[in-house]
């Protein structure tokens, strides 16, 4: 019998990572390994609940069971515990008996039962009896003995079940014995502790590695425990294996496939343990990572879907699968080994369970496992052919380059000259961008004789993704349209894949668009958003949601263009897309939608994502809208000569034919130009905008190039153009101000202000703010210096983001910077508003027709009562005090 001295520690003391020492001197237990570690977390679990009569720690060899419940027997454990250690061949009575003997229970007499027998019913009474007559429960430790004759399993219920809860039983064991488990587990009276609950932690393998002299990088020890998936002997093999070296966190990459020491160990504790036939299906099954229902009949018929069930229960490293009904995986090491060995027995039989696994995988459309198991037996036109009869071209297309589906295909050999594989390496070149590539694949193409009519749908669909960058927009929109037109003849094809559909439907759009057909590109990408929204292809649904999102801005829509890039952002989340896989078309338009109401730090965040994300079926039209959000942020910021070297270079980069593009970006320049005084550079760009393409917005460059030039007539006659009740929102409010900005300065201030009021009315419900931020000076003095007018639209000057919980002045909350200690005069916040449009000192002398050195002085004065010495820092202090609009 075991006890526990007073002076022990007890479970309060006993640390859960720690050294302990070994229990040599207690009768009956056996010593725990050098190297151990005690896991405070298991004991816990073993003591969930001290009334249960069965204590269940049923795991395969290897795991930590004795090392566990000896640790738990010397700290933890009642008094009144034996332990058994039941060899081979041991049998169960004599051995329990005489423990219960040592614990001072008075045994009845009488004969026991040889070998598996059951026990005579008057000694089980009088067994029963005995135990329950004890004034304290008592323990006993089964180590070894697997319970497999229903006979002595009926016995040992017994005896759980008429003993008062006098007897509770500690069975390690690795496989499962025959007792009604399920009535225990449905009565709440057994604890289990399986393998997963064995598995070493990365924690504490780190510290059982540290315990063998092998310290590891955090990254290192869960590299090596997700391997070992915690196996407590596979670890101390690993460390044995890296002790020698001189930087084992390099090697531990090498222990990963060092296979010597652990197979040994494995053939010897568990192969040998089993039949011939047990072996050949336990090979069979390794063939797979996880094995399915259907798949294990696939292949080992029905006997294997039986056989898998009692290998799960006997603890052979095979364990379910969680939250799958029948499926099954083994331990790493353990399917490693049998995979080797059954190549080494029967080499033919390994490539045949091969083809049948992937063939199995094939049919049931699951492509990456079926990939793998071609490629391991290098059926490589097999392997192409299943992105061709599964026409999953979109998945190569959009998936990540690390995706393992690509990295199967990426082994096909380049020599290969099969239709399928062509078109494989074609796809794979188109998602790496390399259009040169997928040139020469497709030419490869030209001389096969009728590849069929799979393989020309999935050329056209190629050539229309190629296409989406063509140099021509015509070619772009023929090539979609012929890519439509393609999956449109296969009839039922396109719904075997309704992915297909957004993808070909996103094309025409962008073809469109191109184009200039905004209302078509409109229809193709509504159509192609309701298609993968029912497809579920969430990375499609958000490249059309956040092209409909840029028409809409592109259009002046700013709300509906909000509501879209808004759903296109959650839809991206929901999908888990990364920045490599990320379409820019919603970032961009957010950030447009930022900018139109000059929240200038979120047009910045926004235009920093879009700038980073790469899709894979990148296209001219996001990147020229980037180009042109990413100029007007520029010169919102100040920097004009950035703006506009930003645009110059996106028009070099398309060239003239995508011209509805082209007219967009020359727009962007003329008024930066004609702020520079570069009134002839401007008007030549405006000479070569088509203004069927531009629409309106060509109206109001139009008016700003003819007052520049002195022609207040035609500038007025452009201003109204641009102010009608068809143009988009943003053009309309720009249009006024600008008439409102021509009006000042004919000295016609009633109608001035009517401009202004039109303006405001427009850009209320939109809250456009950035072209009051870009009007002349004098406009934005008439509605600063205009207390009704600004009053009433006090909505232009709060701010967005992060600083709108910034108190205003005169709100009764106290602001976090504190007001200047001397009022500027209205001469100084004149000047100062020149300040914040960048107007240089000859500039603010010419506009407020005074000298430059009076409008020096001025300046100051600002910088001394603003506490600061740039005229910079000047205009960010006098943000800070709301002195001006954010």
């Amino acid at each position: 019998m075991v006890r526990r001295s007073q002076d022990e520690p007890s479970s309060a003391d006993h640390e859960s990572y720690r050294a302990a020492p070994a229990t040599g001197g207690w009768p009956g237990i056996p010593d725990r390994p050098r190297q151990f570690v005690s896991r405070a977390r298991l004991l816990d679990l073993i003591d969930a609940d001290p009334g249960c009569s069965l204590v269940l720690v049923s795991a395969p060899a290897g795991t930590g069971k004795t090392s566990l419940v000896v640790d738990w027997a010397t700290t933890r454990a009642p008094e009144r515990l034996e332990w058994i250690t039941f060899d081979a061949g041991d049998v169960l009575w004599p051995a329990f008996v005489e423990a219960l003997e040592r614990l001072g229970i008075a045994v009845p007499a009488g004969p026991l039962p040889p070998g598996d027998a059951p026990l005579d019913s008057r000694v089980r009474r009088e067994l029963a009896v005995a135990i329950a007559s004890e004034p304290e429960a008592i323990t006993i430790v089964m180590d070894g003995f697997d319970v497999s004759s229903a006979v002595v399993a009926d016995d040992l219920d017994f005896l759980l079940r008429h003993t008062g809860h006098r007897l509770r039983l500690v069975m390690l064991t690795r496989a499962d014995p025959v007792l009604p488990l399920y009535r225990y587990r449905l009565e709440e009276s057994m604890t289990e502790v399986r393998m997963a609950d064995l598995a070493l932690t990365d924690e504490e393998a780190g510290t059982v590695l540290d315990l063998m002299g092998v310290p590891l990088r955090a990254d290192s020890v869960h590299l090596l425990n997700a391997r070992t998936r915690g196996w407590v002997t596979g670890t101390r093999f690993a460390g044995k294996f890296l002790g020698d070296h001189e930087d084992p966190d390099a090697d531990v990459g090498d222990v990963m496939g060092e296979s010597g020491s652990i197979a040994e160990y494995l053939m010897g504790e568990v192969l040998a343990a089993h039949s011939p036939e047990v072996l050949d299906l336990l090979m069979t099954m390794s063939v797979p990572d996880t094995v399915e229902p259907g798949l294990a009949l696939a292949l080992g018929g029905h006997s294997a879907v039986r056989g898998l069930s009692s290998l799960a229960r006997v603890n052979v490293f095979i364990e379910r699968v969680p939250g799958h009904a029948e499926h099954y995986r083994f331990h790493p090491f353990f399917r490693d080994l049998l995979r080797a060995e059954l190549g080494y027995r029967a080499p033919g039989t390994l490539l045949d369970l091969q083809r049948r696994t992937a063939d199995w995988y094939a049919r049931e459309g699951m492509l990456t496992p079926a990939a793998r198991h071609y490629a391991a037996i290098e059926a490589w036109t097999d392997l192409a052919g299943l992105v061709t009869d599964h026409d999953a071209w979109r998945q190569l297309l959009l998936a990540d380059g690390t995706h393992p589906l690509v990295q199967e295909l990426r082994a096909i050999p380049t020599a290969l000259e099969d239709p399928d594989v062509v078109l494989v390496r074609a796809a794979l070149a188109l998602a790496e961008r390399d259009p040169a590539a997928f040139d020469r694949e497709v030419a490869r193409l030209s001389g096969a004789t009728d590849p069929g009519e799979d393989v020309r749908r999935a050329l056209a669909l190629l050539l229309a993704v190629r296409g989406r960058d063509a140099a021509d927009p015509r070619e772009s929109a023929a090539l979609a349209d012929a890519a439509g037109l393609a999956l449109v003849s296969t009839g039922g094809r396109a719904e075997s894949d309704p992915g297909m559909v957004p993808l070909v439907c996103a094309m025409q759009g962008l073809g469109h668009l191109r184009e200039g057909d905004v209302p078509g590109a409109r229809e193709a990408l509504r159509l192609g958003a309701d298609a993968a929204d029912r497809a579920g292809e969430l990375a499609l649904l958000v490249e059309c949601l956040g092209l409909l999102a840029l028409i809409a801005c592109c259009e002046g829509d700013t709300t509906r263009a909000a509501t879209l890039a808004a759903r296109a952002a959650r839809t991206a989340s929901d999908a888990g897309l990364t920045v490599c896989v990320l379409p820019r078309a919603p970032r961009i338009a957010q950030a447009w939608v930022a900018l139109e109401q000059f929240d200038l730090r979120a047009a910045s965040e926004h235009v920093d994502v879009a700038a980073r994300a790469d899709f894979v079926l990148g296209d001219p039209v996001s990147n020229a809208m980037l180009a042109l959000v990413t100029a007007r942020l520029r010169a919102a910021q100040g920097d004009r000569a950035t703006a506009i070297a930003t645009i110059g270079a996106a028009l070099e980069r398309l060239g003239t034919q995508d011209a509805w593009l082209v007219a967009r970006l020359r727009l962007e320049l003329v008024p930066w130009l004609l702020a520079r005084g570069e009134t002839t550079e401007a008007n030549e760009e405006l000479a070569q905008v088509d203004d069927e393409l531009a629409g309106p917005a060509v109206s109001l460059a139009a008016g700003q190039v003819r007052l520049a030039q002195g022609d207040d007539v035609a500038a007025a006659t452009a201003y109204a153009r641009a102010r009608d009740q068809h143009a988009p929102v943003p053009v309309r409010v720009a249009g006024s101000l600008a008439e409102c900005a021509r009006l000042l300065r004919a000295g016609a201030p009633v109608q001035a202000h009517r401009a202004v009021v039109e303006a405001l009315q427009l850009a209320r419900p939109s809250t456009l703010r950035r072209p009051f931020h870009e009007a002349s000076v004098p406009v934005r003095q008439l509605i600063q210096q205009d207390r009704q007018l600004a009053t009433a639209h006090a909505w232009l000057f709060e701010r967005t983001g992060p600083a709108a919980a910034r108190p205003r002045p005169g709100s009764g909350v106290e602001s976090r910077q504190p007001a200047p200690v001397e009022q500027l005069t209205e001469k100084e916040m004149e000047v100062l508003g020149h300040l914040a449009a960048l107007l240089t000192t000859d500039e603010i002398a010419a506009e407020m027709y005074i000298s430059v050195n009076t409008v020096r002085t001025h300046v100051r004065n600002i910088l001394r009562k603003l506490g600061v010495t740039r005229r910079n820092a000047a205009v960010r202090v006098a943000r800070e005090y709301e002195l001006l609009p954010g």
